[in-house]
């Protein structure tokens, strides 16, 4: 299996965790799987133009530059990652989080479509 398909099996893992976790109730560690869900599918983007970024950081700008700007991935879609990143943030790091079920759901919903949006690059 190529490095490319096993960040994408890893980004649906993460996505099937975020649904099972959002049905437990545990809907800030839904939120955080969905963002690692963006994120892998991310990574399989970038290593398929050949680049490895070492951060979050570094993920999320490279993403800009070579398929928002360059590839047309769609604009709307690829601001997901970041507004999920600080969600996630948040849910991990914070004592205390504002994170409820219709933000959990929001971010199912926006990690499903940056999954099939992800797909028509790979």
């Amino acid at each position: 299996m190529s490095e490319i398909e096993e960040y994408m099996n890893k980004a649906n893992d993460k996505l099937i965790s975020a649904k099972a976790l959002h049905d437990v109730n545990q809907f800030s560690t839904s939120v955080s799987a969905c963002y690692y869900c963006m994120f892998n599918a991310t990574k399989a983007l970038l290593i398929k133009k050949g680049f490895k970024p070492k951060t979050h950081a570094g993920v999320i700008s490279l993403f800009g530059k070579e398929y928002v700007l360059n590839d047309s991935f769609d604009r709307k879609i690829s601001k997901y990652l970041s507004s999920t990143q600080s969600l996630r943030e948040a849910a991990d790091y914070d004592a205390v989080d504002d994170i409820d079920q219709t933000i959990a759901i929001d971010c199912i919903n926006k990690a499903e479509e940056f999954m099939n949006e992800a797909k028509k690059f790979l």
